[in-house]
């Protein structure tokens, strides 16, 4: 697999009238083609932000700063934005956490399948129709000619969200986002989408990114894991590295705040305390506060990037030679 997309130093901000609320810190990582790359962390922790950074989605009073973006050597941040606007649904798809305030409500769903279509790929109304239908039909959607006819008010969630995907895979994308893709869809149906958006990868080859703070979605859909907190980067390997051997503090109460179905346990064990506020960020790793393991150089310093193992790396004191000197 090739590199395809490349993050490097990104920052978002967003000025308002309290002060600057820094949601993306120094964000860097790289996507192949055909990869599953999860990144999870809590609410508020910057996965959703990033990801629209990267698609330039990010509006007033939010600011995006980066060394570069680049979707195969081509830098994001350069364009102008009708090219951007010609890489978005094309080459760059986006699914939205929640699909009723992404559909139009006055459109039918085959009009707006068809309308992306034609958008990017130039087809005709009546090649860009059948397109739209053959889309539904691959998402898994019964009687596609018919739920093209109708408005999204009248389809399950499970079927707006099928919709959804079908729309964003409709120009067959080298890059897919999604973002909490199966929130608020039973179990079944959750399987169900996940199970296609699989499938899909496997056959057209698609590099997807999962938006997620379920681990047992991400241990099922992904190659690769990025952990954020408070708008950065703590903890990136490969995933089956992350679920059996995490190393961040936080990353292991996350882990431990999960159910697991062959353990019998009392009680959840909750991560303590909260997630600061973004006005008012702790010095030093913004994880202190809440982490059992902390020293006072975990107040004063933010900790660099440290190889725990091959490939895998974590921004922890506990695992870099100047915590080592100051433990002794």
């Amino acid at each position: 697999m090739s590199e395809l997309l490349q993050v490097k130093n990104l920052n978002t901000s967003f000025h308002t009238e309290d002060g600057v609320v820094r949601a993306v810190n120094d964000v860097s990582f790289a996507l192949k083609h055909g990869e599953a790359l999860g990144i999870v962390g809590e609410s508020g922790c910057g996965k959703s932000v990033a990801c629209l950074s990267i698609m330039r989605l990010i509006a007033q009073p939010g600011k995006i700063e980066a060394d570069g973006i680049w979707l195969e050597g081509n830098d994001l941040l350069k364009l102008s934005e009708k090219k951007m606007r010609n890489i978005r649904g094309n080459e760059m798809a986006f699914i939205f956490q929640e699909p009723m305030t992404s559909l139009n409500p006055v459109y039918t769903i085959g009009f707006q399948l068809q309308e992306a279509i034609r958008l990017h790929q130039g087809l005709n109304k009546r090649e860009s129709w059948k397109k739209s239908v053959e889309m539904l039909k691959v998402v898994g959607i019964p009687h596609p000619e018919k739920i093209a006819e109708e408005y999204p008010h009248s389809l399950s969630g499970g079927m707006k969200q099928r919709a959804m995907i079908a729309m964003a895979l409709s120009c067959e994308p080298k890059v897919l986002f999604a973002d909490e893709p199966t929130t608020a869809l039973d179990v079944t149906i959750q399987a169900q989408i996940l199970e296609l958006m699989l499938d899909l990868k496997e056959r057209i080859n698609t590099a997807i990114i999962f938006i997620s703070h379920d681990l047992g979605v991400i241990s099922e859909m992904t190659d690769r894991v990025i952990v954020m907190y408070c708008g950065r980067i703590i903890e990136e390997s490969a995933t089956r590295n992350i679920i059996k051997d995490p190393k961040h503090p936080y990353t292991i109460g996350l882990i431990k705040s999960k159910p697991q179905i062959h353990e019998k346990i009392d009680k959840l064990v909750p991560i303590s305390g909260s997630v600061p506020n973004p006005l008012q960020m702790p010095s030093g790793c913004p994880y202190h506060p809440r982490c059992e393991h902390a020293m006072e150089i975990c107040a004063e310093e933010m900790p660099e990037k440290t190889e725990a193992g091959s490939g895998h790396h974590v921004k922890c004191w506990l695992y870099s030679r100047k915590g080592d000197q100051v433990r002794q």
